[in-house]
């Protein structure tokens, strides 16, 4: 029985250890923006070796009411089109000078580590960014697949989908979830 054993642990132990769960690692593909000239001077995202840069120049400042419409779609193997996991309108003001903690939260409390974001609205007029950001395998939330996966962020103010409603920005990121 003993020799069973060993045997068992010998030849399980190297299959074991390569079937822990790996660092789970975001690639960030591509980026695509549009930005509303009433409210932004200049605004820009890039990628360059999976560090994400972001400069914005604001024309006016940004109040309370600002808001995010932000989209997290998964897109299957063999499919053509992405499909929504995830998708949320939270007032970007209150999100980010609130003390609940929340999945949006832990991600712009990271970016604050390689920007000069602000905590608090009214975001007064100047220049913003965000230099070298990679997101973290803690951000990583475990109930997101690995596959390839699109961000739609829609800024604005107002009420989404009617005549209120001003758009300000709207950001696609296109990344590659792994483990």
């Amino acid at each position: 029985m003993w020799k069973y054993l060993l045997f068992s642990a010998i030849i399980l132990l190297p299959f074991q250890i390569y079937c822990v769960e790996g660092e789970r690692v975001v690639k960030f593909l591509s980026s695509n923006y549009t930005f509303n000239d009433k409210h932004f001077k200049n605004y820009s995202i890039t990628i360059v070796e999976n560090l994400m840069n972001m400069d914005m120049y604001l024309n006016r400042p940004i109040q309370r009411g600002f808001k995010c419409k932000i989209d997290i779609q998964l897109r299957l193997a063999n499919a053509k089109h992405f499909q929504s996991v995830f998708s949320q309108k939270s007032d970007v003001c209150a999100l980010t000078s609130s003390v609940k903690n929340s999945m949006l939260k832990s991600w712009f409390k990271d970016m604050t580590k390689n920007s000069n974001f602000m905590y608090n609205c009214p975001v007064e007029v100047g220049h913003y960014y965000l230099h070298n950001w990679k997101m973290g395998n803690s951000l990583i939330h475990k109930f997101l697949i690995p596959g390839s996966y699109r961000g739609d962020l829609h800024f604005f103010y107002g009420k989404y989908g009617t005549k209120s409603h001003e758009e300000t920005l709207s950001v696609t990121i296109d990344a590659l979830l792994s483990n």
